[in-house]
């Protein structure tokens, strides 16, 4: 029994187009333990382990030419099962390169119990062009891993969280409403600061930002347990990003606090406000001021959270802040009489509510192990075909150990910085098609209003397509390739193309419905009908958002940028042309220019996306 083990077992290295590089199976650190069915030796010597070598889990030696289970073998594989027992005690001797005719991977097995994720990503590392049954592409992992059934609850998740959001945000509006017209006007310049400019910034600048840097260093976690180089207890690359991340962000945060805090009234004025709404409105902005490091801390954190493929808690720490926002604003408002500074301190509080729930689970909380502790304990035995053992408990580094990784930080900072043109490029766009709609009359004004609320609410639902492609498509470039990572995105791309196709047909079969639930003015509502299927050709294009977050996960954040420069400036061709009519501007023209700024986004992302798959066609794997 021993003669045949020795001529079996040893240091197994393979090769395969999608790997060009070699895959050691062994991680001897780990004690990675692999049975496989099938084995094709081609060539080179398979050397024995040498004299008075230790071993480990002698459970697992067993006799390696019979099949385990009887009938049960014989359905896992059409020949005997070789079971093959590698340890840190077996070498490859004389240097001689052996080649191993891809097998099939039964199974393996690492000291500390890895997740399911693990496996899968180890299985994945060794195609096995004998073993078709088990045989996994990169496109079609990519593929799967788009269409599994976490995929979609996290795209489902991410896209409620994102439409509750400005939903909950809206109860502020609601309740300074009571109070009076002038102080219902003081949000106005609130709005435009905290939702269309810091809120943009944030989300779109930092929020992908830390998305991607965190799902790459999760990743890269992965296959350094996968080589024994990340033991349970050590300090994870996740972890030192995730804190970097937090910081850098929590500190833009707190830099624009305080530059808002120190001049509300000249900034109230800088946006335009009526002399009667500047003493409310400063009031309720330099209140909510105090706010903002909340709102950067609950963004990198909930970036983090998708990173890890989490979207249960960003969506419970929405949730929280809404609840807490609904309760305080009454109560600080009427019952403490402090009116509309009340309503500015009940969504601080709310804010800060969101932002230590995520927090203390990040880095005290259960969740943590995503980032700063090993995956053990999180496979059962069953699962893993062997017999019941008792589970390891998880090893955590504290957060406190960790020093702030300045250069996570400054990469973290260019990264967003690079993000700023696709940033300033919406919130000119947007700006300047409602700035000149307003001009045109006031049921021209009012009709681009409703029709922008239902653009706006589409628009930021489709933001989950860009959120869970950029960390799918991140993690899936990195640890299999780029084209694993390009076949994902192409399936989410599918998805995102039927979703709002459905979307688009529904919003017009009820159009009428959707623009009464508005307003109940005739006037207002016909208005808006007649450049309403513009609004439904921009909306049925929506599915660019998921390229566009796969091109960011697969690094090319420099050509997305482009491609909203050339979109800005197809909006404002239309606009000039337009203009150059006898009609001048009118609200048909406002929205075919949209129209032609999504037109020129759709077709950018899909070009270069098919550019770049070319150009990366046989590129292997970051981490390899």
């Amino acid at each position: 029994r021993n003669e045949r083990l020795q001529q079996r077992t040893t240091t197994f290295v393979t090769r395969s187009p999608a790997h060009p590089s070699p895959v050691d199976l062994e991680a001897p650190s780990r004690g990675l333990h692999v049975r496989m069915s099938t084995l094709l030796v081609s060539q080179g010597p398979i050397s024995a382990a040498p004299a008075g070598a230790a071993r480990t889990r002698g459970r697992f030696e067993k006799d390696v030419t019979q099949p385990r289970g009887g009938a049960r073998a014989s359905t896992r594989s059409s020949s005997a099962a070789v079971k093959t027992h590698l340890s840190s005690a077996f070498q490859r001797a004389n240097d001689h390169d052996v080649a191993v005719g891809h097998g099939e991977v039964r199974w393996r097995r690492l000291a500390q119990r890895p997740s399911r994720r693990v496996l899968r990503r180890a299985d994945a590392a060794v195609p096995g062009p004998t073993a078709p049954e088990i045989t996994v592409s990169p496109s079609q992992l990519g593929w799967n891993t788009a269409m599994s059934a976490s995929t979609l609850i996290q795209l489902g998740v991410c896209a409620a969280t994102m439409v509750a959001e400005p939903v909950l945000g809206s109860i502020d509006t609601f309740w300074v409403a009571a109070l009076g017209t002038t102080e219902l006007s003081a949000l106005g310049p609130n709005s435009t600061l905290y939702g269309c400019v810091i809120a943009v910034i944030v989300a779109y600048g930092f929020g992908t930002a830390a998305t991607r840097k965190i799902a790459v260093a999760l990743e890269l976690d992965e296959a350094h347990r996968l080589s024994g180089t990340l033991k349970p207890g050590e300090k994870t690359t996740a972890g030192g990003t995730l804190i970097a991340v937090v910081g850098t962000t929590v500190a833009f945060g707190l830099a624009c606090g305080l530059l808002v805090a120190a001049f509300p009234t000249s900034i109230v004025n800088l946006l335009g406000a009526p002399e009667s709404v500047v003493a409310p409105a400063a009031n309720y902005m330099q209140l909510r001021a105090i706010g903002v490091p909340a709102v950067g801390m609950v963004v990198a954190l909930g970036g983090g959270f998708q990173a890890a493929r989490d979207a249960k808690t960003p969506f419970i720490a929405v949730m929280l802040s809404g609840i807490v926002n609904l309760i305080f604003d009454p109560l600080l408002m009427f019952t403490f009489g402090l009116g509309i500074k009340g309503a500015a301190l009940a969504t601080v509080t709310a804010q800060y509510a969101s932002a230590i729930l995520m927090a203390y689970q990040a880095f005290f909380g259960k969740k943590r192990a995503m980032f700063f502790g090993s995956e053990t304990g999180s496979v059962t035995a069953k699962e893993l075909d062997i017999q019941e053992e008792p589970k390891e408990p998880v090893q955590f580094v504290e957060p406190m150990v960790y020093n702030f990784n300045k250069k996570v930080a400054m990469e973290y900072t260019k990264e967003t910085g690079s993000y700023m043109g696709r940033v300033a490029n919406v919130v000119v766009v947007w700006a300047l098609t409602g700035s000149l709609a307003a001009r045109l009359g006031v049921f021209e004004g009012a009709a681009h209003v409703l029709l922008f609320q239902l653009l706006s609410i589409m628009s930021i639902s489709a933001g989950a397509l860009t959120t869970v492609c950029n960390a799918l498509c991140a993690r899936l470039f990195v640890s299999v390739g780029d084209e694993a990572a390009s076949a994902a995105g192409k399936a989410l791309t599918i998805l995102g193309g039927v979703i709002f196709s459905s979307i688009s047909a529904l919003f017009w079969v009820f159009r009428k419905e959707l623009l009464f639930a508005y307003t109940p003015d005739p006037m207002v509502v016909n208005t808006a009908l007649a450049p309403y299927f513009l609004l439904i050709a921009s909306v049925a294009q929506y599915w660019y958002k998921t390229l566009e977050g796969g091109l960011i996960g697969r690094g090319d954040a420099n050509a997305v940028n482009f491609i909203f420069y050339v979109g800005g400036a197809a909006a404002l061709v239309a606009l000039w042309v337009a203009n150059q009519r006898a009609t001048g501007i009118t609200l048909i023209g406002i929205w075919w220019s949209i129209v032609w700024y999504y037109s020129a986004l759709t077709v950018g992302c899909t070009f270069r996306w098919w550019q770049l798959s070319r150009l990366r066609k046989s590129m292997p794997p970051t981490v390899a």
